[in-house]
Formats: structure tokens, sequence, C-alpha cells
């Protein structure tokens, strides 16, 4: 199998033995039987790269043919760095043409380090390389290898490219020995001394030097010029006394003083079209800026006009739903009168009857009667209704007095009271941590002052009547002082409620004031036992709280009430669709669990912050979620697995 003849190099992969192909009937093949040669003069010289007999007639042997599969094959490239031989010497042998190159393609031969020869060469007939013909060894034009290829250097000189050489662009470059270049140059400085000796006395020394090398230079002696001029350009001596000759030429002056006036002008003229084209830029984006102050503007007239209109539309509807009222309380006002004169004119006919029956009655023995309850004087009848006790109450800046110094006190964030205070008429805060009694003591004592109850659960109370038994706690008072002032808040604090089962009273009290079976406006605050004799709360119970943690740095509160507060339990609408909107930036609620933390975010006083407020309610959907996914929940410690 011959591949582009001898001296070709070739990349193949995948090589297997294919025993399926072998030739079976060896005697059909044809005659491959060499002439007869001598075994003095048939040796063969091959590379030791390759094996191969050592003479002609071992190829007539019989032998075992096989075939050879390869996955890929692929010509490759290669190139000559010499290595026995300086670069001086492969240019002469370039230029006298017997350089030896064991390879019939060559695509570049290394002439100086670095610098490569990749087509001023040619293999000549009798198998050796040489320049062109018309190359001239004072101007050959070399490359140098920007990348890293893959290569694979043999000891012939042969640099085989596994991989493509990417070549730089071609520079021209001398390649004759330096010994050659300064005699060239010294031939030049002796004509030059000769011109100078012939010069006339009034004749300018340049123009007979250049009329000289325009009369007797010929085409080489122009090569060998600029072959000197770049060899004496690399030395530093020479470098640094140029400036010095220069600046007594004349004309040279003149031209670098023409250089300077263009490239100042030149410097100008950019320095004024970046100046142009930066104001154009700027005035472009003045004009952007203009036009969106005008759509502000316009948006900002459009909203003012939108707001009046709806000022207006809100008086309209308030208007309507006053006199709504107004009328709805008239309607129940005469009802009420009605029903009174209805019942004081029954009573007196009552009256008359008893007046008009015997004042001896036979003597007859009759059954006891029930005796007949007086009626229920109405609500309406304020000749004959007892005086109401008119309370202090706590305005809206004493409110927010209250909170803040609480804040203060305990360590928890007024936000967080504020959630505190609106989940309490809904189900209980439960406060956590060793300060946690005592500050659920301090927070009910400013809100609600002497009349706020405290109540301590242990073992031995395990329903809502066990603890309202306790006079020390004032539940009953409590719970009856809501029942006659539904407008204020009643607070009450729960201490302690993992000291006795609150399975058995907590889920009723909640219920019960849900329905109405207690007063709504009944607060409740509550507060978890840290050690001793505890007990565990079922998962369902544990559905009724808020957890918040309670700082160990929170103080006792000083005496912070200021009177009643008033009971706001009924939802804001105007605030309804904003806290709906806050809260749904949350993943963590479900639809039903949204509305109704929207209902109880949009009651929240003026001047809170319903984003900070929102935060422990998004907290509380987070507690709930885990108890109903896994258990794994926060605080679990404080209400599992606790018993002694």
């Amino acid at each position: 199998m011959v591949l582009g003849g001898v001296g070709s190099l070739w990349l193949v992969t995948g090589e297997k033995d294919e025993p399926k192909l072998v030739l079976e009937d060896l005697e059909e093949l044809p005659d491959v039987s060499l002439p007869m040669v001598s075994s003095l003069s048939s040796t063969i010289r091959a590379s030791s790269e390759f094996e191969l007999p050592a003479t002609v007639e071992a190829f007539s042997t019989p032998g075992r043919r096989k075939t050879t599969n390869f996955v890929t094959v692929a010509r490759i490239l290669a190139g000559y760095s010499a290595r026995n031989i300086t670069f001086e010497e492969v240019v002469l042998r370039l230029r006298e043409g017997r350089l030896d190159i064991p390879s019939k393609e060559i695509i570049a031969i290394e002439v100086a380090p670095g610098e490569w020869l990749t087509d001023q060469f040619v293999r000549l007939p009798s198998g050796s390389y040489g320049l062109s013909a018309s190359t001239d060894p004072r101007s050959l034009f070399v490359k140098s290898i920007e990348n890293k290829p893959d290569s694979m250097r043999l000891s012939s000189g042969l640099l085989v490219f596994l991989s493509e050489p990417r070549w730089s662009l071609a520079t021209e470059k001398d390649v004759r020995p330096e010994k050659e270049v300064i005699e060239s140059a010294e031939r030049w400085l002796d004509r030059s001394k000769l011109a100078v000796e012939k010069r006339p006395a009034d004749g300018d020394l340049i123009d007979l030097l250049r009329n000289h090398v325009a009369m007797t230079v010929n085409e080489d002696e122009k090569a060998d010029i600029s072959a000197a001029a770049r060899l004496l350009a690399k030395r530093q001596s020479i470098l640094d006394v140029l400036p010095q000759i220069l600046a007594r030429e004349p004309a040279f002056q003149e031209r670098v003083r023409e250089f300077e006036v263009a490239e100042t002008e030149r410097l100008k003229e950019g320095l004024r079209s970046k100046v142009e084209a930066e104001i154009q830029a700027e005035k472009a984006r003045l004009g952007e800026l203009r036009l969106e102050i005008v759509e502000a503007e316009t948006r900002l007239a459009l909203a003012g006009k939108r707001e009046l209109l709806l000022r207006n539309e809100t008086e309209k509807h308030d208007e309507v739903m006053k006199a709504r009222i107004a009328e709805a309380a008239s309607q129940l006002q005469g009802s009420a009168v009605a029903q009174g004169d209805h019942l004081r004119r029954e009573l007196d006919e009552l009256r008359d009857l008893v007046l008009q029956m015997p004042s001896h009655p036979p003597s007859v023995v009759l059954a006891p009667r029930a005796e007949m309850p007086e009626p229920e004087r109405p609500v309406d009848d304020r000749a004959n209704a007892p005086a109401e006790v008119v309370e202090p109450k706590a305005d809206e800046d004493a409110r927010k007095n209250i909170v803040a110094g609480l804040a203060a006190a305990t360590g928890l964030t007024q936000a967080s009271l504020i959630a505190i205070l609106l989940k309490s008429t809904e189900e209980v805060p439960l406060l956590l941590g060793e300060r946690a009694s005592g500050t659920a003591a301090d927070i009910v004592a400013a809100i609600g002052g002497d009349d706020s109850a405290v109540a301590f659960c242990d073992p031995s109370r395990i329903s809502w009547q066990d603890l309202t038994l306790d006079e020390t706690s004032g539940l009953s008072a409590a719970l009856a002082r809501a029942k006659a002032n539904p407008d204020i808040l009643v607070p009450i604090a729960i201490c302690g409620i993992t000291n006795g089962p609150c399975e058995y009273w907590l889920p009723q009290f909640v219920e019960s004031r849900r329905i109405g079976r207690l007063p709504r406006n009944l607060a409740i605050i509550a507060s978890a036992g840290v050690d001793g004799s505890r007990v565990s709360v079922p998962d369902s119970v544990l559905r009724f709280l808020m957890p918040v943690e309670v700082p160990d740095s929170a103080k006792p509160v000083r005496r912070l009430f200021a009177g009643s507060w008033p009971a706001e339990l009924d939802t804001n609408r105007a605030n309804l669709a904003d806290a709906i909107d806050v809260l749904s930036q949350s993943q963590d609620f479900e639809n039903s669990a949204l509305q109704r933390a929207a209902k109880t975010l949009s009651r929240l006083p003026q001047g809170a912050a319903m984003a900070d407020v929102a935060k422990p309610l998004v907290q509380q959907a987070k507690w709930l979620a885990s108890i109903s996914a896994d258990g794994q929940y926060e605080f679990k410690n404080r209400f599992k697995n606790i018993e002694g």
C-alpha cells in the first residue's frame, strides 16, 4: 500500500487486523518474483523507523499476508529545523542549493530562531532544497508560529506538525551572515570617502553623494544599503547619536515642525468632533427628559382629577350611608318605643284586672301559681334605665405612646405588638420565653388598667369555669365588664397554659367568642411555661395560637394606662384591598387563610406600617403550614413531650 509516495507522512488511528479479508487461495496470486540481482549490490538502506528486510531477495520468500484496517487516515505536514548545523549554515546551503532534507514535502524551513521560511524555497531535481531562482537572500519574507501546535521532533531534523500551525504575517529579513553585511557596509563607507575626496571646494557633499550614487549604484548595491541600514538600526550607540545628527539638518527640522502643526490640527479636530458628538448626545438626552417630565405632569394632572372625583364620590357615599343609618336608627327607636308602649298598656290592663277582683275570694284551695316575672324594660327606656358609668377613653396619641413604651421595655417591635393586639380578639397570641408571663401581664395592664384580668394555669384547672372561679384572677369581673361595655377592649392574660391541659378550655373559649357566646371584645394574651411539669399541646389546639418569642432582655413596664381602648372589631373596607395586596406577595397563604389574615390586617390603627404588621401574620401562616405538613415546626420543644 503506497500513500502519496515515499517521503510523505500520514497519521492513522484505529488500527485493526481483519482475518476475514485475508486471501486464502495463494496460487491465484500473480507472480511477484523479482529479477535476479546480485546480493552484493542489493542491500536495502532504509530508516531505522521502518522494519524492512535487509535484502531485495527477502521479498520473494513466502510470508504471511494479512489485511489491516484504519479508522482514520490523514496526511500531516512537516517542517525542517536543523539540529546538527547552525542557522547560518542552513542559509548558506539554501543559497547554494544543497540543503538535504529527508522528506519530499516540507512546508517550512527554520532560518533563524523562531523564524521560518514558508514559500521562497524549492526542491531541486537532485533531491536537495535551495532558494527560488528570483529570490534574493537580502530580502526574504519570514514568518513565526503564533500558536503552540502539537508537534513531534525527529532526530533527522524534521518537525512533524500533528495540528495545523498558525503563521504570523510575513516580515522582510536579510538572512545573510552578519560578516557579509558588515563587509558590504564597509565597501559603501570606502565609496563615500572617495566621493568626499573628489568633491569640489564649493560643492555640496550631499548633492555630490546623491549624484555619485545615481550614476554608479545598481539594484544589488541598493539592496546592500537597505540591509546595512537595518543592521545598523540594531546598534544602540548609533540610535543614541542619530537625534544629534538630525538636529543639525534644517530640512529635517522643518519637516518636524510641519508634522507637529499637522498633528496639533488633527488632535484639535478630533477633540472638536468628540465634543460635538457629546453635545448632540446630551441634547438628545435632555429632549427625552423633557418629554418624560411632560408625560409625568400629564399623569399627575389626571391623578389629581381622579382623586377629586373619588373624594366627591366618597363624600356622596358617606352622606347616603349616614342618612340610611339615621333612618335605620329612627326605625329601631320607633319600634322600641312602640314595644315599650305596648308593654305598658298590657301592664295597665293587668293592674285593672287585679283591682276588679273581689276582696274576699271564695275558700277554694288553688294550686300554687307561678309568679309572673316583671317584663324587661327596653334598652331605649332611658327614663327608667340606670345611669351608665362613663369611663375615660385613650385617644390615638395616647395609644401610640403606650405601644412605643411597651416596645421599648419588652424588646418587641411596635409592629409585633400591634399584630398581637389585632389577633387577641380572633385567636390567641402566645408569648414564649422566660419573660413571657410578665410581658403578657404588662401588656394587658397597659391597655385595661386595674380592671385587667391575669390568671395562671395549673394542673387542677382544666376548664374555663375553673379559671373564672379564681377570685384573684379577675376573669369573672372582666367578663361582666366586657358584656356591659361592648365598645371597649377588655384584655385578659392567661399565663402558663402548658402548666395544665389547655385543650379542655382554649378551643371552647375561641369558638364561643367567635359565635357570640362570649363577648367579642374580650381580648386574650397567653404565655407558655418554660420549665417544671408541663403538658403537651395537641396539634388541633396549636392551630389557635400565634407564637411570638419574647427577648430575654425584656424589662418590667411602668404604668402606661391612659384609658380604655376602643374595640374596633369590624373589617375596615377601605384598607382591605391594600391588605390583600400586601399579603398576596407571600406564597404561604391559602385562599381562605389569606382572606382571614387580610380582614385582620385591615383593622390596623391609623399611622401603622401595613407591611411591617403583615410580617407576624406571615410567620403565623408558615407556622400553621409546618404543623399541617410534617410536624417539624418551630418551637416544637415548647409544646411536645415536655412532661416532667
